[in-house]
């Protein structure tokens, strides 16, 4: 009986600590330093595919960076002409040395959630492709957003219903071995 008393205040013990320790406290943040959190460590980004082409794009500041290749081999366009259309902005991306394309406009530094058109013609072939972009505004704390972590709050749960068996357990055991006694 005191080992099965000293078994269940361990459990108890070690359930509470493994709660605390994934709890985290007031202002901690997972996210990476430097890097705000209403974008959940990721810059806003734009994907869209065709049995042509496949275009990523990222937005940094009011610059749209995209990435031109093949769907069907993922090698890499750095000779296209890439139209884009974003919201009523209209304009032509430009090369960059590196296989990239750069798109600017102030439009893109300012939260929004618009639609967005690729134009590309690369040699013979060309496609439309679309998407929309969603750009959260930095300055609003994004106080919904889903943890880093979703299994933290399960620990919470867990941590509280393991001592809650383990009692519920000790008591039966108490009761069914003075039971057992008493049959003797």
């Amino acid at each position: 009986m005191i080992a099965v008393r000293g078994l269940l205040h361990f459990a108890w013990v070690a359930a509470c600590l493994l709660a605390i320790a994934a709890h985290a406290h007031e202002g901690h943040d997972d996210a990476a330093p430097g890097i705000p959190a209403v974008l959940d460590g990721r810059a806003p980004r734009v994907e869209a595919s065709s049995e042509l082409f496949e275009i990523v794009a990222v937005i940094d500041s009011g610059v749209m960076t995209l990435y031109l290749d093949r769907y069907a081999t993922n090698a890499p366009i750095a000779d296209a002409t890439i139209d884009v259309e974003i919201g009523a902005v209209k304009g032509v991306a430009q090369p960059n040395t590196d296989g990239t394309y750069t798109f600017k406009d102030p439009l893109l530094a300012r939260p929004a959630q618009v639609p967005v058109t690729f134009a590309i013609a690369a040699g013979s072939e060309g496609d439309l492709l679309t998407a929309e972009v969603v750009i959260a505004d930095p300055n609003v704390s994004n106080a919904h957003a889903s943890p880093a972590y979703p299994w933290k709050s399960w620990l919470w749960i867990v941590g509280g219903l393991i001592p809650i068996s383990m009692i519920a357990s000790g008591v039966w055991l108490r009761r069914h071995h003075r039971n057992m006694e008493i049959a003797k």
